[in-house]
């Protein structure tokens, strides 16, 4: 008759392994993602998945719970340890972190159904391996390294991409403002097609016109304020997180975008603002690929300039 083999799990191993496994990955997925966290925050989060690693100490639950637990848990992880930088970059990690994870209990599983004396044990989509903390954070930091070639191999995320952004209306400059070049910025004019610039009018306060400031404090304030004379304005629907807004939209600006040896220049430039706060506040506008390629290249310009008078002499 045979004997039941109950695999004795140590809380100390088991918190300190997944503390190991946990740092490697977060730094793994910020690799990955273009978003390194610091080593206090790694810490951090590293810290909070050890924690959610206590469920594999719970009673048994469906299926479809614990992987709703794991994904939460990793979201939670992820929120701690990498600086909130909008919600596509904060989906982007947990899935990496989560499809990291689920790899790696995976390899584990796999090996258990070949029938390996691994001496694991499985609850909640959690996973005990009872072999040396040694080896399970070599394999995290396998995972890691493998993560860094292919990133060697093919390229890294590439890096935000920030202009300096010049405003003017009606020959008056407002203040530079820092401008975040985003692949993913779709909103633009639902009449004329244009496509916008998003700022944020918290940010440029007392820099706008005063018939623009005014229109623009009521409207934000929830009243509905006739447009100022001879200034351009309509309102354009704009998706956000928090849901569908109408926002107000100022036309007849003249934009200068500078930044990493590049100018660029347009006219007729259509600014749509809000009273929200722009990613993590350090930006205070927003603008797509198709503006990007609207704005006139300065340097091509001056180039040929320099190339007639070199010919006229």
């Amino acid at each position: 008759m045979g004997t039941a083999v109950k695999t004795v799990i140590y809380l100390d191993v088991l918190l300190l392994v997944n503390f190991l496994v946990a740092y490697l990955l977060l730094r793994a997925v910020g690799f990955v993602c273009g978003t390194s966290p610091g080593f206090w925050r790694t810490c951090a989060g590293a810290a909070l998945a050890a924690l959610s690693a206590l469920i594999l100490l719970a009673p048994p639950l469906p299926a479809a719970l614990s992987l709703l637990y794991q994904a939460t848990s990793a979201a939670a992880v992820c929120r701690a340890a990498c600086p909130f930088r909008g919600w596509r970059c904060f989906a982007r990690q947990t899935v990496w972190y989560f499809l990291l994870n689920l790899g790696l209990a995976g390899a584990v599983l796999l090996a258990l159904s070949r029938d390996l004396p691994l001496g694991a044990q499985t609850n909640n989509f959690a996973v005990y391996w009872a072999v040396s903390p040694t080896l399970l954070a070599g394999c995290a930091l396998l995972v890691y390294l493998t993560l860094r070639l292919v990133v060697l191999v093919f390229g890294g995320p590439k890096e935000t991409e920030c202009w300096q952004l010049q405003l003017s209306l009606n020959g008056a400059e407002l203040p530079p403002l820092t401008a975040l070049l985003d692949t993913g910025f779709l909103l633009r004019d639902p009449l004329s097609g244009q496509a916008p610039v998003l700022a944020s009018y918290t940010s440029m306060r007392g820099a706008v016109p005063e018939a623009v400031a005014v229109f623009l404090e009521e409207f934000f304030a929830g009243a509905c304020p006739e447009p100022p004379p001879g200034v351009p304005i309509r309102l354009i629907p704009c998706k956000t997180a928090g849901g569908m807004r109408t926002l107000p939209a100022v036309g007849g600006f003249s934009a200068r975008l500078s930044g990493t040896g590049k100018v660029r220049q347009a006219s007729r430039v259509l600014v749509v603002f809000t009273d929200q706060t722009l990613t993590d506040a350090s930006v205070q506008a927003l603008f797509g690929t198709e503006f990007y390629h609207t704005a006139r290249p300065v340097q091509r310009q001056f180039a040929q300039a320099g190339r007639e008078r070199s010919a006229a002499e």
